[in-house]
């Protein structure tokens, strides 16, 4: 189990690594959009496109590493009442719910992929990507999220039967 938690850890930490980087591809292609229709009268017709397709890649694929450094909302109402264990067990018990939802997401995301993928989904718009690769970043997110839930919730065993954090 340990071994399992640390292995996941270091795929979000990787995975959120290499995502740090995108918010900075997306202000520079903003910025010279900006600067070509502004400065220079000649617009792009492919950046607005592009900067979505990057920022729903980065919100769907950031989930694992925010579950990671506990960056997710939670309802704090009674959870931070809690003692650490506590929280641990809450956690262990509304896992099969976060299971529930995430498999959701898993399963009906890799759908939507496909079909996209075998259609040869394209945007309509006149630069015309297209949609697969934005697409798949559902089931590649969802499923990163699941390990890391899972690793979660190890740790949360660990932590509530042994009083161990592995980090």
């Amino acid at each position: 189990m340990r071994l399992f938690i640390r292995a996941v850890a270091k795929i979000s930490d990787i995975s959120g690594n290499i995502l740090m980087w995108l918010p900075w591809v997306l202000m520079a292609i903003i910025v010279w959009e900006v600067t070509l229709r502004n400065v220079f009268g000649h617009p792009t017709i492919w950046i607005h496109e592009l900067s979505s397709m990057i920022f729903g890649a980065l919100s769907i694929l950031g989930g694992a590493y925010t579950l990671r450094v506990r960056g997710h909302v939670s309802m704090d109402l009674f959870y931070n009442k809690l003692s650490e264990r506590g929280r641990a067990v809450l956690d262990i018990i509304t896992f099969p719910l976060f299971f529930v939802f995430i498999f959701t997401i898993l399963w009906y995301g890799t759908l939507f992929a496909m079909r996209s993928y075998v259609s040869h989904e394209a945007s309509i718009s006149t630069w015309g990507p297209p949609l697969w690769p934005v697409k798949f970043t559902v089931p590649i997110g969802a499923f990163l999220l699941l390990l890391e839930a899972i690793a979660k919730l190890f740790s949360d065993i660990l932590f509530a039967v042994k009083g161990e954090r592995v980090k």
